[in-house]
């Protein structure tokens, strides 16, 4: 029951009631109290918006703007008050957690605002200020790796960042020295380290490409000495194409590439490259890469030589040029005493359309020697198919130029083998007598078909047993 004021029993005087409440309100909106630490590059903070996030409503993106401003003002407490309705225990959004990351940093928790900002890359890997945080944090270590690490990914994300631009130039070339060094280390063991490779390739992932040809050239060199010659040939490339670098070394980079390419046995891409450098006029001053270049002109020339000459046999009909490459394959050239063409005009030999002919040197071996000759118009015609009057009279030709005794002998004894395509007085009845005589062709039942193309493998076989003629006599 009321007592005689009229108040109920047991309450408590109004006036008792408002303090204790103001006393509650007040205790209750009180900020924790965080001091800041000191951070040695914060500048790079200052002025920077509040990460930006479409994940968040409304009011919760005003709420993270404003524990950023507290954050940036050093009123950590106040910022920790915000932030604390907006974090999860699991995920949570990116923009929350790199601000989190940034007020644990700020407060000196540099292992939790490390695990922050990891979090915040994890759920956005192109978020800036998450890469910004990490990279402060990097920066207060000793390991440059690491440091160029965070700087590199901060710059691909943010590339005007001042943090980017101010320290990683310099931070590069650290990293570039202590990477040059490791791939020497692996480089003078005795064998070199196969991870060489890896190495050097690491090292030029931080130059510019423009750098000094000696750091690719001593890389390539690297990679070729381990068997790593598609990264040699990489290397000897950027090499030749470094702005500045002289004709010895362009030139140099790029024969050894090619030289490469022949030992891989890509001689068709090989000689690509050759003949740019031959056709480059520094070569002709250059002396030893001028040698280089020859050398690698006649290998080049050999193994496509061997390559077409592996064809000879399958084709159905042989050509000039193919029969050339036969003869001198097979049979090689006379000494010059046995030709005596040594004193001849070597005009005559000059052939106006080799210049797409694969066996061009080969040809002019032959004409040279005496096996074939050239036409009046000085044309070889190296693609026309050869009858087998041609190849008689080729072989026949072979014969007298490398053994004229076994010529003269055989010549006298044809006796009066006779054929029924080839009357006397046909003009390639000596011819056709000789080399079916010396068994070299064939002519079954006295034909001697002379009209007919001769196959590749039948050239083949008639030069391989010429020459066993020639070891018999």
């Amino acid at each position: 029951m009321p007592d005689r004021s009229g108040r109920p029993p047991f309450a408590p005087p109004f006036g008792l009631s408002a303090v204790a409440l103001l006393l509650l309100l007040r205790c209750a909106a009180a900020p924790p109290d965080i001091p800041v630490v000191p951070l040695d590059n914060w500048r790079y903070l200052e002025g920077r918006p509040a990460p930006a996030t479409d994940h968040l409503g409304a009011r919760d993106r005003e709420t993270l703007a404003e524990a950023w401003a507290q954050i940036q003002a050093g009123r950590l407490g106040f910022a920790e008050q915000q932030l604390a309705g907006l974090r999860t225990p699991e995920g949570g959004d990116a923009a929350v957690l790199a601000t989190d990351g940034f007020l644990k940093l700020r407060s000196g928790r540099r292992e939790d605002a490390g695990r922050l900002f990891a979090r915040a890359l994890e759920a956005d890997a192109d978020l800036a200020d998450a890469a910004l945080g990490a990279a402060l944090i990097a920066l207060e270590g000793g390991d440059a790796e690491n440091r160029f690490l965070h700087l590199s990914r901060l710059a691909r994300l943010e590339p005007n960042t001042p943090m980017a631009s101010e320290r990683l130039p310099s931070l590069r070339m650290e990293v570039a020295d202590l990477r040059l060094a490791r791939a020497r280390d692996l480089r003078r063991g005795d064998p070199p380290d196969p991870a060489v490779t890896d190495a050097y390739r690491a090292l030029l992932e931080v130059i510019p490409a423009s750098s000094s040809s000696d750091v690719f050239l001593e890389a390539a060199e690297a990679a070729a000495a381990v068997g790593a010659r598609e990264a040699a040939r990489e290397w000897f490339d950027q090499a030749a194409g470094v702005p500045g670098a002289s004709p010895s070394v362009a030139l140099g980079a790029r024969l050894s590439a090619a030289e490469m390419l022949a030992e891989a046995g890509d001689a068709f891409s090989s000689l690509e490259r050759l003949e740019a450098i031959l056709a480059d006029p520094a070569l002709a001053t250059l002396d030893d890469l001028a040698d280089r270049a020859d050398r690698l002109a006649m290998r080049l020339s050999v193994a496509r030589n061997n390559e077409e000459l592996g064809r000879v046999r399958e084709e159905e009909r042989v050509t000039r040029e193919q029969l050339a490459a036969v003869l001198i394959a097979e049979l090689g050239e006379p000494p010059s005493e046995a030709s005596g063409r040594e004193a001849v005009d070597p005009e005559q030999f000059i052939a106006v359309d080799l210049e797409s002919s694969w066996a061009a040197d080969l040809v002019r071996r032959a004409v040279r020697s005496g096996y074939l000759s050239l036409f009046p118009d000085h044309t070889f015609k190296p693609r026309d198919f050869v009858s087998r009057t041609d190849l008689a009279e080729t072989l026949v030709a072979a014969l007298a130029v490398l053994d004229a005794a076994t010529y003269g002998r055989v010549l006298r004894e044809g006796g009066t083998m006779g054929f029924s395509d080839l009357p006397v007085g046909h003009r390639s009845r000596e011819a056709g007598v000789i080399v079916v005589q010396l068994g070299l062709l064939q002519a079954p039942e006295g034909e001697f078909r002379p009209r007919d193309f001769a196959s590749g493998a039948e050239a083949v076989r008639a030069v391989q047993a010429l020459r066993e003629v020639l070891n018999d006599g």
